[in-house]
């Protein structure tokens, strides 16, 4: 009887600990998932850095390292973004290779969440920056990670979104252009109306870069009635997301600057 007893009470002792160590993972990757907003809002690459050690020091719990690796590849991703704005080639090249690094690691240890295969999508379209005389490497490379996200999760609204920001930047002779932009980022748009993630500590970015590049491309077509499609998905994106830089700083000073013009 002792011996049953000393049993039950080792399992609820492990049970317990388990426990434990899963609640002190999932407080610490929240709280540095919300950090990480913060200073994408910002965008200022020193910020950026100090969520990058945060996440860092998460990989010493040893629990679900593989998310940790894809939001350590969002970082360096993000920050190799901010890189192309200015134009600084080879920090574009050195935060995107070391995003593929640990996008790479993550897909090792869980190589089934979509997320991960529409950051590797978009980290090949960073190469064109840099190596573009590999074109057929980076198109191989974008289509097997496209086929992987699509098959796993159809409806997953970033990657409507990431290939409709890459449409966006792509001329039309080349299949890219407004109107097929527009089209795949509407898509992303709607599906964010509805999509809950499965876990709280999932990615859910991009609902105000949807709504920012749609009034983007209206402005940029510059229609009959766009201005005011673009004024709406602007307003529809500060109502989600009132703090964001993206919509702030940068799609309102294009739509303020349009206004005045006309």
């Amino acid at each position: 009887m002792k011996k049953i007893i000393l049993v039950f009470l080792f399992v609820i002792f492990i049970s317990s600990f388990a426990n434990s160590q899963n609640d002190d993972f999932t407080n610490a990757i929240l709280k540095a998932k919300k950090n990480l907003f913060t200073a994408m809002n910002n965008f200022e690459e020193k910020d950026l850095l100090k969520c990058r050690g945060e996440f860092e020091r998460l990989l010493q719990l040893k629990k679900n390292e593989w998310i940790v690796n894809y939001y350590l590849a969002y970082i360096d991703y993000s920050i190799s973004a901010a890189a192309m704005g200015s134009n600084d080639v080879d920090k574009v090249k050195k935060y995107t290779q070391s995003a593929f690094t640990l996008i790479d690691k993550s897909i090792e240890q869980k190589d089934d969440f979509c997320d991960s295969y529409v950051l590797r999508m978009s980290l090949n379209f960073n190469r064109w920056m840099y190596e573009s005389d590999k074109m057929e490497d980076i198109i191989a490379s974008t289509k097997e990670a496209d086929d992987a996200a699509v098959k796993l999760d159809a409806s997953n609204p970033r990657y409507y979104l990431m290939k409709g920001i890459s449409l966006f930047y792509t001329p039309e002779s080349f299949g890219g252009g407004i109107d097929a932009a527009l089209k795949m980022l509407d898509k992303s748009y709607t599906i964010f109306q509805t999509r809950k993630e499965v876990v709280d500590y999932y990615p859910d970015w991009g609902y105000d870069l949807a709504c920012g590049y749609i009034a983007m491309g209206f402005m940029k077509r510059d229609k009959e009635g766009d201005l005011d499609k673009a004024k709406t998905y602007l307003d529809n994106g500060l109502e989600k997301c009132p703090e964001s830089g993206f919509l702030l700083n940068t799609v309102k000073k294009q739509y303020d600057e349009k206004t005045r013009k006309n």
